[in-house]
């Protein structure tokens, strides 16, 4: 099941972006169940993959709007210490992120071009790929390389909670011992699934 869906959406093209290469076949594993949401991580040669799945109690409609507003993130996360949007249009947006890192680690940045919208069976998706070449220089920051995200917002019927699906790739360079970079790939898509439901569920718990 994880390896169909994996292919499904890596395999999805966005206008204005070329469509991501369809990942070498993977051993997908379990890596951790938190509060429902099941994440999943596999290996490839020389990267990292992590996949998430759990419901949100929210509308899809809301649950997009507020991932991709993008000056309010730094609030799902304490350490972005810089957003930067570098062009917008109705549908895409270029993006720049810097994370300050605790010491001994390194801050680290990336730009990477966002496109979202409903496909024709009334799924909405968010997809995210590199676009380090369009952004600022690194700056004395690590530069995020590859970086790849797919997150499909599934509607119930009710529209009152919605299934989400995210998949990372990305490698986050550095001196990082291997170790932490496979529990990074998995715990991004893992975690922000998570402040999705803390930042959204509380409004619409009561309705």
């Amino acid at each position: 099941m994880i390896a169909a869906v994996v292919a499904l959406l890596t395999l999805t093209a966005t206008r204005g972006v070329r469509a991501a290469e369809r990942p070498p076949a993977l051993e997908w594993r379990l890596a951790r169940t938190t509060d429902g949401i099941v994440a999943w991580a596999a290996e490839g040669p020389e990267e990292f993959w992590g996949f998430a799945r759990g419901t949100v109690a929210a509308p899809a409609d809301a649950i997009l709007a507020r991932i991709t507003n993008f000056e309010l993130l730094p609030q799902l996360s304490s350490r972005l210490r810089d957003v930067r949007v570098l062009e917008r249009g109705d549908d895409t947006a270029l993006v720049y992120f810097h994370y300050d890192l605790p010491w001994p680690l390194s801050d680290r940045s990336y730009t990477v071009w966002h496109h979202w919208g409903r496909d024709a069976s009334g799924v909405l998706f968010l997809d995210v790929d590199d676009a380090n070449d369009r952004g600022p220089p690194p700056d004395g920051t690590v530069r995020v390389r590859d970086f790849l995200v797919r997150i499909r917002l599934w509607p119930t019927p009710d529209g009152g909670t919605t299934l989400v699906e995210y998949l990372f790739r990305a490698d986050l360079a550095g001196y990082l011992p291997r170790t932490v970079r496979a529990q990074t790939a998995w715990k991004i898509p893992l975690n922000a699934v998570l402040s999705m439901r803390r930042s959204l569920e509380p409004r619409y718990a009561s309705r």
